[in-house]
């Protein structure tokens, strides 16, 4: 991320100075951050901010986070020194209400009572601000349809620490179907249309009947039912013979999902002096709706039925019905609020927060076609006409839930004594949480129940030892400990501990270590979630080496145990230059886990082996059924590298009228000084080592090399993503970059022909923005109006699939991996 470095001389504002106890977290006075004696590693103010064009804080913090966090746990946000209810209360912020962005030493976490491993970042905000913000967005793929809209209002009011700000959000997403992408499907067994086609009985793609070939004059293997002839002979059939009908059914299948979503975010913030009180509500409705082609049925018609102008059996394959369509509706309520207050010379922070979530799931699926198959065979029922619906009806999946989730957390954190070095300090957690769940839902007619309600109760602490201060000639040093005790109702006791060790030889300079060993439970949803069945879905079936539409069914699994995890990592950072912002991180980190909770990875030899009750085959050995609910796997050992540089400055010498230090903003939010602004990072993610073993007894596979956790390709060694913005006189560009290199998946310990390549990939991103009111000063509509202009994927990136022949097999088509392609978004912004 580039952020400015802290300077000990340098002071902010007055608006910053605000009465404290010697460990109430707030922001102050000259810039020594959060905590006394802790200076934010790095630093963005307002024209830094402004260069990225964000619109709000979450846009910001998804743009330059992944330099503040490698934990993988995100970064623990606060707003003006203390901690928020959740990312609601920060994402929706306008960008326009910050005055800075601090990024924190890691340390800092154990004194909040966050796990130390994680990084925080402080959120400061102007003390007198309002602001009414109106936002649209309209999306639009370069290959055609995939398009979406979006609209916000975004009220906020700051005054005197205070905050309000209520947020209306909503967006429609259109359906974008295969026949947009002109996508090649896979051959079907039997030549499945709305009308119907006849086939041999026996074996598919032999001769149907000696007297049709006799009358067409010709082998006929399959002959298109005529339309409108509910009776036809065999003199209609053989007219068409071999020329089946033939139904698109990708005009019936869709690439990504119709969605429409209402969101209405509400947050309220007091300040009492050293006392502050927020609150938070947020609501959303969201409605998906999806299509996976059609029912298909293969009927027996007898010879000798009263229907059959055939001399033996034959088969009439026919679509039934309209799209299989699921439909899903989805209703979220959250609520938050979060209270601190000084207590002598300690702080307390007690938090709480609920959260209800109502989902429901329906799909259709293909009907059971026995009844119908014996009406044919009585001879009561046509196959050629209109089929009955009685005996047609698509079959009803539905998945219902209902969810509760509420927690209660206090924290008391502050001073335990003084030592030589400087302060202990000490941070105690306690927690109570409780999730419930009911679901229910129906499979092929088949219904099920379950309730499930889990409660945990949790102690953790942090001490924080200052060993060296910074009189000692190896500056400062640090030692962190922590641990915490989980009792849940359904598991037992799990406990976690972890040490670290921060050492800071100069203010340039610090380094850092941490070992944490952790216990984990899986998660109520994933232990509980109700099952979905997607009908049609296409998977490749490493096995084989074919694509395959399967029944796919996900859900929670009740059976998984407790992950154990063990973590070392050591870092630093490093500023070279006093007068130059150039930042260089970098961090060495080392997992190792038992019992891993994942989803289920794609199905070659060592998977089924290891899960041969997720799989199911028909008597040709074709997948029919892939249950992909999370699995357990014996280990999972990985190493990787992370290193970062970041870059930030301004263009040229300050102008005469800003060398004052004006801080008007007739030329843009973007250069207070008169001069462009600019931000370059780097960043790098080497993983040296990945290796996995499912069950004991089974080999290791190395992800690196040949082992897969998805479809989607294999874990590459090496990622690299640069960014780049440059912003001035009201206007701003941004390039984001992305490599990744290439990968494999393996279908066995062998080489295959059913092995699959995956290319080094490429992606470049581009936003435009302009500010209106500074291209066009004399104009009072364009005030505070931003135009923008973003290209997702500029270079219209394919990732390049070949197996072991050098073929695409039909589920890595370019499209399917990335149904959109290159996306232009156009977005107009203006602040009232």
């Amino acid at each position: 991320m580039a952020m400015q470095p802290a300077r000990a001389d340098e002071t902010d504002g007055p608006q910053d100075q605000q009465p404290q106890t010697a460990d109430e977290i707030v922001v102050y006075g000259r810039r020594l951050g959060v905590l006394p004696g802790v200076p934010p590693e790095n630093e963005l103010n307002e024209g830094d901010i402004a260069a990225y064009g964000a619109n709000s804080v979450g846009d910001l913090l998804d743009q330059v986070g992944g330099a503040a966090d490698t934990s993988g746990e995100g970064p623990v946000v606060l707003i003006n020194g203390r901690e928020t209810t959740g990312l609601n209360t920060i994402n929706d912020l306008p960008t326009e209400a910050i005055r800075k962005i601090q990024v924190l030493p890691q340390r800092v976490a154990g004194r909040l009572g966050e796990r130390p491993t994680r990084r925080v970042i402080n959120v400061v905000l102007k003390n007198n601000h309002r602001q009414v913000t109106g936002n649209a967005e309209g999306t639009f793929a370069t290959a055609g349809a995939g398009r979406s809209y979006k609209a916000e209002i975004n009220l906020l009011r700051l005054k005197d620490g205070n905050r309000d700000s209520l947020v209306f959000r909503s967006e429609r997403v259109d359906p974008l179907f295969e026949s947009d992408r002109d996508i090649v499907s896979e051959p079907l067994t039997a030549p499945y249309d709305a009308r119907g086609n006849i086939f041999a009985s026996a074996i598919p793609g032999t001769e149907i009947d000696p007297a049709l070939s006799a009358l067409a004059g010709q082998i006929v293997t399959v002959a298109p039912i005529p339309a409108g002839n509910a009776a036809p002979t065999l003199a209609a059939l053989a007219a068409n013979g071999n020329r089946p009908n033939f139904t698109d059914v990708r005009d019936f299948r869709t690439l990504a999902a119709g969605k429409r979503t209402f969101s209405v975010n509400g947050n309220i913030a007091r300040q009492w002096g050293k006392t502050a009180l927020s609150l938070n509500a947020r609501a959303e409705w969201a409605n998906t709706d999806s299509q996976s082609g059609l029912a298909g049925v293969s009927l027996l018609l007898p010879a000798g039925t009263p229907f059959s102008p055939f001399t033996r059996d034959v088969r009439i394959a026919r679509y039934v019905g309209d799209a299989l369509r699921q439909q899903g509706h989805n209703a979220n309520l959250e609520l938050g609020g979060d209270f601190t207050t000084p207590i002598g010379g300690w702080n307390l922070r007690v938090a709480g927060n609920w959260q209800h979530l109502a989902a429901r799931t329906d799909s259709q699926a293909a009907f059971d076609p026995i009844p119908l198959q014996a009406a044919i065979s009585a001879g009561t029922v046509n196959p050629f006409g209109a089929l009955p619906a009685d005996l047609t009806g698509l079959r009803r999946n539905f998945s219902h839930s209902r969810s509760d989730n509420a927690s209660l957390r206090a924290t008391l954190s502050g001073r335990v004594l003084e030592l030589p070095a400087g302060a202990m300090r000490a941070a105690m957690t306690a927690t109570v949480r409780t999730d419930r769940l009911d679901a229910k839902w129906e499979f092929l007619s088949v219904p099920n129940a379950t309730g499930f309600t889990r409660n945990e109760a949790a102690l953790s602490g942090n001490l924080q030892i200052p060993l060296l201060g910074d009189k000692s000639p190896i500056g400062n040093l640090e030692l962190d400990l922590n641990g915490a005790i989980r009792r849940f109702n359904r598991i037992g006791t799990v406990e976690d501990f972890g040490v670290g060790l921060a050492w800071q030889p100069d203010r340039s300079l610090n380094f850092r270590g941490s070992f944490d060993m952790q216990r984990q439970a899986p998660s109520a949803q994933t232990l509980s979630d109700p099952q979905v069945v997607y009908e049609n879905y296409r998977i490749f079936d490493f096995v084989t080496g074919q694509t395959v539409q399967v029944r796919y069914i996900t859900g929670g699994n009740p059976d998984l145990p407790v992950a154990r995890r063990r973590i070392w990592s050591v870092g630093g950072t490093y500023l070279p230059f006093d007068n130059a912002n150039l930042i260089l991180t970098a961090e060495y980190s080392s997992r190792r886990t038992t019992n891993l909770q994942s989803t289920l990875p794609p199905v070659n030899a060592q998977v089924q082996t290891a899960f041969p009750d997720r799989f199911v085959r028909d008597a040709n050995g074709i997948l029919t059924l892939v249950d992909s609910r999370p699995v357990a796997f014996a280990y999972d050992n990985s190493d990787q590298l992370h290193s970062r540089i970041d870059f930030h400055g301004s263009l040229g010498k300050p102008s005469r009228e800003r060398a004052a230090g004006s801080r008007s903003d007739s030329d843009g939010a973007f250069s207070f000084d008169g001069r462009p602004r600019f931000n370059f990072s780097i960043e790098h993610n080497w993983i040296l080592r990945s290796v996995r073993r499912a069950q004991l007894g089974l080999p290791e596979i190395d992800l690196l090399a040949g082992g897969a956790t998805g479809y989607g390709g294999g874990l590459p060694r090496h990622t690299v993503r640069v960014s780049a913005n440059l912003a001035g006189r009201g206007v701003g560009m941004q390039l984001y970059g992305t490599w990744r290199s290439e990968t494999l998946i393996r279908s066995a310990e062998t080489p295959s022909p059913s092995d699959l390549f995956f290319s080094a990939q490429t992606n470049v991103d581009m936003r435009l923005f302009a500010d209106l009111g500074t291209l066009a000063p004399g104009n009072a509509v364009l005030k505070g109006a931003r135009l923008s202009l973003a290209v997702t994927n500029l270079l219209d990136s394919k990732q390049r699939v070949r197996d072991g022949n050098g073929l695409t097999p039909i589920r890595y088509q370019p499209y399917l991996l990335n149904p959109l392609g290159r996306v232009i978004t156009i977005g107009l912004r203006k602040v009232f």
